[in-house]
């Protein structure tokens, strides 16, 4: 029987818990949320997977990686994402539920002193410092992430759009930083930062699947950490101007990414959600219908709404003789939309593939995560069943008036050149 709750630890803290015994496993994560700055996100964007590496308790990768083992084959993982102006990092532990372990083992107290152990006890040298080989090490792998993230250049195009899209907001930083500011980190500064960084951060923790919380394990650890911060979406900022920039790098297929601002209401969520799936969000949406299929214009072409950032992006591959007339092409369906031509055919395709995504939340604990920190940052927090509802009940009239809240405000043009 599904059972969800949640419980609030001082001002700083919020504890969820949704169990749910279709699940054989259980998982615990722990989300802290800041708000994004240029001169902490590479310092704070290190921190969780360095946590994570070693604790006191458990201080090499032997010794973390047997106590795993013997949690029948646990994880314990971190991560790093930017949502809207906020950076969230993230140490989450999972495991199989207590009722599959020998010996009645409480998997729940087995996995939450394992994140214990790295958010209160990580391992520090002689100096109170990092290890400086564990430092260097994922100091590396992050200057490695940004080699491959550039080399992907769907991604590297998407950045570079939104940097010029955020130039004067907080949204616009990346969620690690600048190569220049991971390479530039300074290991003496960094267990002041985890130490500043659990007195100011907010905390989200869940607590899912196939487990039994204790409420009182958590609110003894976090009832003395952390600071309220007001989650909400990144501000509309309407566009002066339709800004335009370019760059040729030797690459067989050029990309073009377009960025739209979105005057969107935090009670509006699904109506643009909608409205981006009938733009270009699924195969049956306009953009991959007209675009790339009657027109041949491009290899990919599609449309991902932001709901933290206000913000639609469109991205496309192409050749580059094509560059222009795709995104005029796009244009022009975004304006064919403002102007009232939504088919019904269109409408309820698209209503069907995004109620099917939103019930699909519930066969993920990884996704039910996802979506329930997401509505953190909603004035109404909704179930991906009700969300689903609420979808159906949209008219093409609301979509159309959604479109007109999109206003058109960077276009970035990445140039194939082979003699480049």
């Amino acid at each position: 029987m599904n059972e969800n709750k949640i419980w609030q630890i001082g001002k700083a803290t919020t504890l969820r818990s949704y169990t749910d015994p279709r699940f054989k496993t259980m998982r615990i994560s722990v989300n802290m949320l800041v708000p994004l700055r240029k001169e902490t996100a590479a310092l704070y964007g290190i921190l969780p997977s360095l946590v994570t590496r070693a604790t006191k308790e458990y201080p090499n990768f032997l010794s973390l990686n047997r106590k795993l083992s013997e949690l029948y084959g646990a994880s314990l993982r971190s991560g790093v994402r930017k949502i809207g102006e906020f950076q969230c990092l993230t140490l989450a532990a999972d495991g199989i539920s207590s009722k599959y372990a020998f010996g009645g083992d409480d998997m729940f107290a087995e996995l939450s002193g394992l994140l214990f152990s790295a958010l209160f006890s990580p391992l520090t040298d002689e100096a109170g410092l990092f290890p400086e080989e564990n430092f260097l090490q994922e100091q590396r792998q992050l200057l490695e992430l940004k080699d491959a993230e550039f080399s992907d250049k769907i991604i590297y195009t998407h950045q570079r759009c939104e940097e010029l899209l955020f130039a004067e907001q907080n949204a616009g930083v990346d969620r690690y930083g600048t190569k220049e500011e991971i390479a530039g980190l300074d290991r003496t500064k960094l267990t002041s930062a985890w130490e500043k960084l659990l007195s100011s951060a907010r905390f989200e923790i869940f607590l899912l699947g196939d487990c039994r919380p204790s409420f009182e394990l958590f609110e003894e650890k976090f009832s003395q950490v952390g600071a309220f911060h007001a989650l909400q979406a990144a501000p509309f900022v309407k566009p002066e101007t339709f800004r335009r920039d370019s760059e040729t790098q030797k690459v067989a297929q050029s990309k073009l990414s377009l960025g739209f601002r979105a005057d969107a209401l935090p009670e509006e969520r699904q109506l643009f959600q909608l409205m981006n799936a009938v733009f270009g969000g699924t195969p049956n949406s306009k953009l991959f219908q007209h675009v790339r299929e009657e027109m041949g214009l491009c290899y990919y072409c599609s449309s991902n709404y932001a709901v933290s950032s206000r913000a639609l992006f469109v991205e496309s591959g192409v050749e580059t003789e094509n560059l222009e007339k795709a995104e005029e092409e796009i244009l022009r369906q975004l304006h064919e939309m403002q102007e009232g031509h939504i088919s019904e055919e269109e409408l309820l395709s698209a209503k069907l593939r995004l109620c099917d995504s939103f019930r699909s939340v519930r066969d993920s604990l990884t996704a039910v995560e996802i979506w329930n920190l997401g509505q953190t940052f909603s004035e109404m927090s909704l179930t991906s069943e009700e969300a689903a509802e609420k979808v159906m009940k949209y008219t093409a009239e609301q979509v159309i008036q959604a479109a007109q809240k999109l206003v058109p405000a960077v276009s970035y043009h990445l140039r194939g050149s082979e003699n480049n």
